[in-house]
């Protein structure tokens, strides 16, 4: 985040960041998604009023363009692309997929009034799943400009780093683009590219280069066939000079019965603006389009083939000489195709259907995508859980620490659906036995956990079923598995007690001395499994905030609530079918600080007091690639006191309560 007093006088404030807020890499950043939210949409803070603020600096293309051009200046050095979607104007944190929410983009970008000494707040990936990763807010209050008053490229170049998970000072370096404090920005610097690399890796070539390069007519690959009337080929342009060339043949029926058209789909899986050129056997150009713009990346172009069909090339460039000549794309071709009822080009990433293959370890597909050095996630998948007794099983093991090294592990599993599959996992180490697990997540469609103490080198099985009571118990979901060293998250155990059945306690009260983003998590503990109590939270004005209900027998339940500074009164309820008296144990943590809107923070002073007038100089080409780092993230800082208590106390990590199999 950038920080900055909006005056002539700047004060220093400390650094208050929280562990393993940054650090932690998306866990499929090679189909990010991005969203401008519309005015009026709903934020913790307020309503967003983006447009209105950002119109001032210029047209919407050209404010647009800035952001949208200081996030590619990151997604280029790395193995991240980010397609624009259009946002359904949801409240920003509202349940649902962290990554991948058909509703609106991974990471959204709003103004709204922040404090005076905060210009902007981004919040990075967590392992508790929340929608607001990703999210940048503006202050609505600032004067932004392009090239003048805070430039909104470097505003947005500095926010962009702390979405993909970097933190502030990286080695100390002043020519970096998220050094505390508002600074003029032109680029990256080379720590800045080392750093997302540790986390992202440098960016690979796509499966056409890297099996000797399609660079040249002479080494045109044949595209592969999607349909009988359709070829469809996925790519990237991997750098500013990179050139794909793709050869097939229309058939002599074509001719006759139609045109062939050509489309290069980029809306929705990248930033890249391409050029397209068809060229015939003779080298001649029958058609050939351009897209400058990445707020309108997609081109279509038709061309009538020769009598007898023929041989044809397709040449796949950028087109506009800067960072937003990198991406990827799907390029497809399509013959006997009416415009307008062409075949579509879905950019909706589908799970495994399995037939019940893997439903015990001794079938557990193996997954391990990530063998490098880089922190990217060890594995991920997209599976279905065809049925409500659908058990998917994965092997996972990580060979990028020192064989015997402790590590946590992380799991993650949300619904990809509208109407998400509510999934949950259990873990088993290499001779079948279940591994103790802490829940971070479990919300509807989400269910994330960790495991401390996991071993390098060993093969770990995670299973991966509907839940019980599961209001979905069916659909595709995305799982995600990661061995690291980052400290893990804790929780504070701030209440315990029991509640008879049919009855309500006495009030408790939480105070929280600043705002932000705050996740609880509420255990039963019954004579029987299905007894449950329910957990309601009051404002300081009587209304309900929200409430959480857990059963006895079931993982801890869990919510990520965005709460105001203030005094807020606690309830528990049996309910009249409970055997009899019914424990319950209330843990809590803090996931961001009241600094920014949502996310961690550090605040230091900016380099002048006032920003520079001049105008940003033009695109450049992204720097030279530095080799990643070869150690992962270490553990960020330790954790400062949190700032709620629960009545009067903080309460004690006693997380051993918090454990379930």
């Amino acid at each position: 985040m950038k920080f900055a007093r909006l005056g002539s006088a700047f004060e220093a404030l400390e650094d208050r960041s929280l562990p393993t807020t940054f650090g932690v890499p998306w866990a499929d950043p090679e189909h990010l998604t991005f969203s401008f939210v519309a005015d009026g949409t709903q934020t913790p803070l307020g309503t967003s009023s983006l447009s209105q603020v950002l119109n001032s600096a210029g047209t919407s293309a050209q404010w647009k363009l800035e952001i949208l051009r200081a996030f590619q200046t990151w997604a280029v050095n790395a193995n991240i692309n980010i397609g624009l979607v259009t946002d359904g104007g949801q409240v920003l944190g509202a349940v649902g997929a962290v990554q991948g929410d058909a509703r609106f983009g991974d990471i959204r970008v709003a103004a709204v009034g922040l404090s005076p000494d905060v210009l902007a707040s981004t919040s990075p990936f967590s392992w508790t799943g929340t929608t607001l990763s990703g999210d940048m807010v503006l202050n609505a209050s600032a004067p932004f400009g392009i090239g003048s008053a805070y430039d909104l490229y470097s505003v947005a170049l500095h926010e962009a780093g702390h979405a993909f998970g970097l933190d502030h000072d990286h080695d100390h370096d002043e020519a970096s683009a998220i050094h505390s404090g508002y600074e003029y920005q032109t680029g990256l610097s080379a720590s800045d590219i080392a750093h997302l690399q540790a986390l992202y890796g440098a960016r690979r070539a796509d499966a056409y280069d890297l099996a000797g390069g399609n660079d040249t007519v002479a080494r045109a690959s044949a595209m592969p066939r999607n349909s009988v009337t359709q070829l469809l080929v996925s790519g990237d342009l991997t750098t500013m000079s990179d050139v794909d060339y793709y050869k097939f043949t229309a058939p002599a029926i074509t001719a006759m019965l139609s045109n062939v058209t050509v489309r290069l789909k980029t809306e929705g899986l990248s930033l890249l603006t391409a050029r397209v050129t068809v060229y015939d056997s003779a080298g001649r150009v029958v058609a050939s389009g351009a897209s400058a713009d990445p707020l309108n990346n997609d081109l279509v172009l038709t061309f009538k083939p020769g009598l007898f069909g023929g041989n044809y090339t397709i040449k796949v460039e950028g087109a506009r000489n800067d960072v937003f000549d990198i991406g990827g794309y799907k390029l497809a071709v399509d013959f006997l195709s009416v415009t307008g009822l062409l075949s579509p080009i879905t950019t909706t990433l589908t799970g495994v259907l399995d037939g019940h293959t893997d439903d015990i370890l001794a079938t557990a597909l193996g997954v391990q995508t990530n063998t490098g050095t880089d922190a990217r996630f060890d594995a991920v998948y997209r599976g279905v859980l065809e049925d409500s007794y659908d058990v998917d099983s994965y092997r996972v093991r990580t060979d990028r620490y020192a064989p015997g090294t402790s590590v946590t592990l992380n799991v993650m599993v949300w619904g990809l659906d509208a109407n998400p599959v509510d999934a949950r996992v259990r873990v088993f180490d290499a001779n079948g036995t279940a591994v103790a697990f802490q829940v971070l997540s479990n919300d509807r469609g989400l269910f994330s956990v960790q495991v401390l103490n996991a071993v390098s080198g060993k093969d770990y099985y995670v299973q991966v079923s509907a839940r019980e009571g599961a209001t979905k118990a069916t659909g595709g979901y995305f799982f995600a598995a990661d061995f690291n060293q980052i400290a893990p998250l804790v929780f504070d155990n701030v209440a315990n007690g029991t509640v008879a059945a049919g009855k309500t306690t006495t009030a408790d009260t939480v105070s929280l001395s600043e705002a932000g983003v705050y996740q609880f998590a509420l255990g039963a503990q019954g004579q029987k499994a299905g007894d449950s109590v329910t957990m309601t939270v009051y404002d300081g004005d009587g209304n309900v905030v929200f409430t959480l209900t857990s059963v006895a027998g079931r993982p801890p339940v869990t919510s990520s609530q965005y709460l105001k500074a203030g005094t807020y009164t606690v309830k528990y309820a049996g309910a009249k079918t409970n055997s009899s008296a019914t424990g319950y144990g209330l843990f809590m943590t803090q996931l961001s600080e009241g600094v920014g809107p949502y996310a961690t923070s550090t605040a230091t002073p900016p380099t002048s007091a006032a920003p520079p007038a001049s105008p940003p100089p033009p695109s450049q080409s992204p720097p030279a690639s530095p080799p990643p780092s070869q150690s992962p993230p270490t553990s960020p800082p330790a954790s400062p006191p949190p700032s709620y208590s629960y009545n009067g106390s903080t309460g004690s990590n006693s997380s051993g309560y918090y454990y379930s199999y």
